[in-house]
């Protein structure tokens, strides 16, 4: 196998982002409804291997915002609404 030279490594990452970028246009084709939001974007980015400063840049918005959002919903899920109870049969 071929070394890879050190000035291709920023092409590197470039193309990593721009087919997680694909991947993530052809998913929202798929299922339009599960990323209308910010964070399911970024998540299914993260699983591909980017890191979440660069999924949220690939996403549209910026890591600070994704961190705010993350601890905004973590503190609404603890101190907000209980979970409906499933009805027993």
């Amino acid at each position: 196998m071929t070394e890879v030279p050190a000035d291709a490594t920023p092409w590197l990452a470039v193309i990593g982002r721009s087919m997680a970028y694909l991947c993530l246009e052809q998913e929202k084709q798929r299922e339009p409804d599960k990323f209308k939001d910010v964070l399911p974007k970024v998540d299914f980015l993260m699983t591909m291997g980017l890191t979440e400063k660069d999924a949220a840049e690939v996403a549209g918005t910026n890591h600070k915002s994704v961190r705010d959002l993350r601890a905004y919903h973590a503190k609404k899920n603890a101190n907000g609404k209980a979970k409906k109870r499933k009805r027993r049969l």
